[in-house]
């Protein structure tokens, strides 16, 4: 390619680039600059030609800009990046991100710089910081306290604030909603449960109310709580909401107090202000809501630390101060001042309009009576508005105001500038006069339906100056509405874009014949020979983080690489290998490791091929960004060793098989099953590592089977089975199926669990119970019988025995063979206890049983008094036969362990909500505080005294399995009384 060409395609890059492209003499100069200032600044570019550059920079970024060309003229190899801002030509500025280099020689001859608009950005930026100053500020000044509420478990997590302003620790508050909940005053609760179900049910966008809360010390305290559900479940439960609290107590009431004074002020929010008229003006009463308004509290305004000239703005005070001296003059009047401004507590500035009168008191000392309406946001608007005025009188966009007929009545000079019409000969008439006859009837007929139904209207239109010449302008018509939402005026901005459309059509021309080429793919695409890069289409620009082709051709591919690759390979020497293997070969195809002007790099796929530029060859690279699908590969591979750590470390045997049988276990299986390797036990099927049969005789294969198939059909299958091991042991184990997709066909998931030891201790079980069967069957015969036989004979024998002292020895004798048999009864009750233990449990009549029980006693024991003081109610129990063994040990406990001279034993019975209730009392010695948890003991007070203790045991046993509690009180004066409670039958 000649010096020539290769100029001219520079120059045709250049010009059609969306930056600014401008060269800068050694004395500052624009020496060159391209049509994109136009687009951008506003300027023509033969305008800019010979202009110093700096003195378009805004004064605070001008010795930045000049600084780094101080450093390029000095330092041609440098580059500098300068974010400055440039004055547009209407006036306004423009922030520019320029990169400078000195290109000494050659067809440039100067420091090169490539400016982009980059005012957006800074704007949003800009915002960003705002927005955070002003939360950080919002959360300290507004006295905001932070919550956190899982709405599953009912846990919340809050700071200290919220706590701390009821007077409560968070330890006393608690980590559940609940003890938030219990606070919250009654009158409120309605409102306050109402808006959280409106938020939760999705009706309001977040959660606010303002209610009242109960502090430590008794009082109510105003709180305003404001939350958002920020989680939730798949099946669209709430999960969990965060928000604040604010304390607006001193807020609140100070509303609530002003309310019925405000009534009397028709201008607004207004501070009632009372003044002692002596010099400074001490204020000697101000209403409460003056810091909601200006931001001190009443007490420091009333301390007299602080006079009201002292908040008077210093700009303001003299012509105030002379305003006041109208006061003498009206004579008890109102006075109304001329809005003035004030500095709030924190140092801003309100502007406030005064309504004072003067007066004395009966002492005649004079006084000031007054009060401020806050203006600021009225002033705000005029100054807006003056603003407004202004911008628009500068603006260099033609700007005109028409009534809600057409007619004109407003034109800015940039109107009478573009054109043509001064503003005495458009005032008056339509925007007519701007026709080029380039429409019909229906082009107008549409735009004025657009703009009369109050929408706003924007078009590219070919109109006539007043000197007959076409422009081309881009307007924008839009209505202005009063309060009511009526058009009243129409205002219309057109801006000339004649020559831009002109530019824009050439570049259009251009740009299509030579970047079709690069611009129909997605990915990053570029040319480029052996001295290096040729072009590059945006989304190399974009992949790689530069500005333009330009600063991109500047570098070489292993530039805008690390180093060295992931394989430790030098990536220069690699880079330059692929590409003579494409000048070769004509391709290469591999993955590299790019890196970005900003220095983050990232893995991507390359393809190199040749091909012919300008009878010479070159290559033709496509690069694509693969970051996500390595990530993807990270992550899968992360995964499948999480999931392999996991099926490694259970404890139990997991295997995966499917219709064809075993393709993976982890270690647990083959320790289980003898086996030395996964690939020999999935040489197995399920059934030839069983026994050919099951110990109920089903074929192990069939029975495999079945239990395989309903897992696949029902998503999983649990049953108890016995395996084979290698060696051929067996063993029992526990087995569970389940069903899951594995490269989109289904599978099994076996959990295996060896249960020998639980067999072992069942099988233990079964023989101890057996053993107790035959310990009752002795108990309910043989022993019973003979003890009965010997206290008959023992009684025959006494009554034909005179003896004194041989009647003392039999009366021993029969002492203790009724406690023998009393000792039988007991063990055989618990015996029946012990083997009836996994009976399930009947609805049993109260009544019935203890009415049996209480009739059985007093013909045992008549020489007890044993009363029931209420009516046992008709209620029924969850138990079963024993129930009759509970009372029947309490009511003999109560008599055989009382040293009264009569026993006396009181019954009663309570029916509650869910349980009965039964409180047997004695007039016994009592139970010692040290016993109580002690008596319902096993074998508590020793087989060889009164009483062995087993009955207590047993009735403790009886009403746990009942699911009820037993325990003993002291009664009243003396004496014990024992209480059951026992659940009622649903």
């Amino acid at each position: 390619m000649t010096e020539a060409g290769e100029l001219e395609q520079y120059r045709n890059f250049v010009e059609a680039s969306n930056d600014i492209t401008a060269v800068v003499g050694a004395d500052g100069t624009v020496a060159y600059v391209n049509s994109s200032v136009t687009r951008v600044l506003g300027y023509d570019p033969e305008d800019l030609i010979g202009e110093v550059g700096h003195e378009y920079v805004h004064l605070d970024d001008r010795e930045a800009v000049t600084a780094a060309m101080e450093t390029l003229r000095t330092g041609p190899d440098e580059r500098r990046r300068v974010e400055c801002r440039v004055r547009r030509a209407d006036g306004s500025w423009c922030w520019i991100e320029a990169a400078m280099r000195h290109r000494p020689a050659g067809a440039v001859d100067g420091i090169l710089v490539n400016g982009r608009d980059i005012t957006e950005r800074k704007e949003r930026e800009s915002d960003l910081v705002t927005t955070k100053q002003r939360m950080e500020l919002a959360l300290e000044g507004a006295n905001l306290g932070i919550w956190d509420w899982d709405m599953q478990t009912g846990r919340v997590s809050r700071d200290e604030l919220l706590t701390e302003m009821l007077g409560y620790t968070q330890a006393e508050m608690g980590d559940r909603m609940g003890g938030w909940e219990r606070v919250v005053h009654p009158e409120d609760r309605k409102r306050h449960d109402e808006a959280l179900a409106e938020h939760v049910e999705n009706r309001t966008p977040y959660y606010r109310c303002d209610h009242r809360l109960k502090t430590k010390s008794g009082s109510w305290k105003w709180v305003r709580t404001m939350g958002k559900v920020v989680e939730w479940g798949e099946d669209g439960t709430p999960v969990r909401a965060v928000g604040l609290h604010q304390d607006i107590d001193d807020r609140k009431r100070s509303k609530l107090a002003l309310a019925e004074e405000r009534d009397m002020f028709k201008e607004g929010p207004a501070v009632v202000f009372k003044w002692k008229d002596s010099e400074g003006w001490p204020i000697e009463y101000v209403s409460d809501n003056v810091e909601e308004v200006l931001g001190y509290t009443p007490e420091r305004l009333q301390s007299g630390d602080l006079s009201y000239a002292e908040i008077i703005h210093e700009d303001d005070l003299e012509r105030v101060t002379e305003s006041a001296a109208d006061l003498d003059e009206a004579e008890g009047d109102s006075v109304s001042l001329e809005p003035y401004r004030v500095r709030t507590a924190t140092g801003d500035v309100r502007w406030v309009m005064e309504y004072t009168r003067e007066y004395q008191n009966e002492g005649g000392t004079a006084y000031l009576l007054g009060y401020l309406v806050d203006i600021t946001e009225r002033k705000r608007r005029e100054l807006e508005l003056q603003q407004f005025k202004a911008a628009v009188e500068q603006s260099a966009h033609a700007i005109y105001i028409t009534d809600v007929d057409g007619t004109i009545e407003y034109v800015n000079p940039a109107f009478e500038e573009i054109s043509g019409y001064s503003e005495e000969a458009a005032v008056g008439q339509t925007p007519r006069i701007l026709q080029s006859g380039e429409y019909g009837d229906e082009f107008y007929e549409e735009f004025w339906e657009t703009i009369r139904s109050g929408e706003r209207w924007d078009a590219e239109m070919v109109d006539q100056r007043a000197d007959g010449e076409r422009i081309v302008l881009n307007q924008t018509v839009a209505p202005i509405t009063d309060g009511e939402n009526d058009i009243r005026k129409f205002v219309a901005v057109a801006r000339d874009i004649s020559e831009r459309k002109e530019r824009e059509q050439k570049l259009r021309e251009r740009e299509q014949k030579y970047r079709n080429l690069f611009e129909g793919t997605r990915d990053a695409l570029m040319a480029f020979d052996r001295k290096g890069y040729l072009d590059c289409n945006d989304r190399a620009l974009e992949l790689f983080g530069l500005d333009s082709v330009a600063e991109f051709v500047e570098y070489t591919p292993w530039e805008l690489s690390p180093p060295q690759q992931p394989d430790g390979r030098d990536s220069k020497e690699a880079a330059l290998e692929h590409i003579e293997t494409a000048f070769e070969d004509g391709e290469a195809f591999f993955e590299w490791r790019h890196r970005r002007a900003d220095g983050t790099v990232f893995p991507s796929e390359v393809k190199l091929s040749r091909f012919e530029y300008e009878g010479e060859p070159a290559l033709h690279a496509l690069v694509r960004d693969i970051s996500d699908r390595k990530e993807q590969e990270r992550e899968l591979e992360q995964r499948e060793k999480k999931y392999r750590s996991l099926f490694e470390d259970t404890r139990d045997a997991l295997m995966l098989l499917d219709r064809d049988g075993f393709f993976d276990c982890n270690e647990r299986t083959l320790e289980l099953f003898g086996a030395d390797s996964v690939a020999e036990f999935v040489e197995n099927t399920p059934w030839e590592l069983s026994p050919p049969r099951q110990p109920d005789g089903t074929d192990s294969e069939e029975a495999a089977l079945a239990h395989v198939e309903t897992a696949f059909e029902e998503g999983e299958a649990f049953f108890e089975w016995t395996h084979q091991r290698v060696d051929g042991t067996t063993f029992p184990a526990e087995v569970k199926l389940s069903r899951f997709e594995y490269e989109d066909e289904p599978a099994l998931h076996a959990l295996v669990r060896d249960i020998t030891r639980r067999k072992q201790y069942e099988r233990q079980l079964e023989e101890q119970r057996d053993d107790l069967d035959v310990l009752n069957r002795v108990l309910r015969h043989d022993i019973r019988n003979d003890i009965q036989l010997i206290t008959a004979y023992t009684k025959m024998l006494a009554d034909e025995c005179d003896d004194g002292e041989a009647d003392g020895h039999l009366e021993t004798i029969l002492e203790s063979a009724d406690h023998a048999v009393e000792l039988t009864t007991s063990a055989r009750e618990m015996a029946d206890v012990m083997l009836s233990a996994d009976e399930e449990l009947q609805h049993v009549d109260l009544r019935t049983v203890l009415e049996s029980e209480l009739d059985e006693v007093r013909s045992a024991h008549p020489e007890a008094v044993v009363t029931d003081e209420t009516t046992v109610p008709r209620v029924t129990v969850r138990a079963n036969d024993m129930l009759g063994s509970v009372f029947r040990n309490l009511l003999k406990n109560a008599i055989q362990h009382n040293d009264a001279e009569t026993p006396e034993v009181t019954v009663s019975a309570t029916n509650r909500d869910d349980t009965a209730v039964v409180r047997i009392a004695d007039n016994g010695p009592g139970v010692p505080d040290e016993q109580k948890g002690a008596i319902f003991g096993k074998g508590e007070k020793g087989l060889d005294s009164q009483g062995t203790g087993i009955g207590l045991y047993l009735v403790d046993t009886l009403v746990e399995s009942y699911g009820g509690e037993v325990g003993v009180e002291d009664g009243s004066p003396d004496g014990a009384v024992f209480v059951v409670e026992l659940p009622k039958a649903e």
